[in-house]
């Protein structure tokens, strides 16, 4: 069934990205970082089994380069109006391509599992329904799998998880919350680098942290 699963991945242009962490970081590192989580993302289903059906939406030129050069299908902005808007283009794409459902993943994601991914992927899916899987403090939604890809009105930020739990039961779109380790956590405060650095397995971005010597700033 992952024939039918559009995996959208909305990426800001890294030399505007993780602003949140100014207060920690440079713009050359936030930019690094930014770098650094979406190439890991790209990585991580170019090696997923079986393959998985990607869609990058960026405003990057070098983003939406190394997306194409892993075979993804490419969304390029032209000019940046803000996830909530990268997604919706996205869903039409979807739809337009014959796409039954579309799972929405963010490009920065602390450490992707390939189990949790296949757990999420091989969850039943009636039509409609919407699975979510809420980040760390169950306020934004790190992961939304909708069928169909429109099913929901799309909405990101602060409350987002529990809008789209609002809109499911108005709706009366049966809606399963699945708590997932490795997707509830993305990089965009000091608060989730902290988390990240008592709990994360990620070696190769403990690393960075530890060469920017992050410790001392948190």
């Amino acid at each position: 069934m992952m024939n039918n699963i559009n995996i959208v991945i909305p990426v800001k242009d890294p030399e505007n990205a993780k602003e949140r962490l100014a207060s920690i970081l440079s713009r050359e590192q936030r930019r690094a970082l930014a770098l650094t989580l979406i190439e890991q993302t790209l990585s991580f289903f170019k090696a997923f089994c079986p393959p998985a059906n990607v869609l990058v939406v960026t405003d990057s030129r070098r983003v939406a380069g190394r997306a194409r050069e892993e075979g993804y299908a490419v969304l390029l902005e032209y000019e940046a109006e803000g996830e909530t808007a990268a997604v919706k283009k996205a869903t039409s794409w979807s739809l337009e391509n014959g796409y039954s459902s579309q799972l929405v993943i963010p490009g920065d994601m602390a450490e992707l599992s390939t189990e949790d991914m296949r757990l999420l992927l091989s969850q039943n899916r009636p039509d409609p329904s919407v699975i979510l899987c809420p980040a760390t403090d169950d306020d934004g939604t790190n992961a939304i799998l909708a069928t169909p890809p429109n099913a929901l009105t799309w909405r990101f930020g602060s409350m987002s998880f529990h809008d789209y739990i609002k809109q499911a039961e108005t709706r009366c779109i049966p809606c399963s919350i699945l708590r997932l380790e490795s997707m509830v956590l993305d990089l965009d405060t000091p608060d989730d680098i902290r988390l990240f650095l008592e709990n994360g397995t990620n070696t190769a971005l403990k690393q960075l942290f530890e060469k920017w010597n992050i410790l001392q700033n948190l």
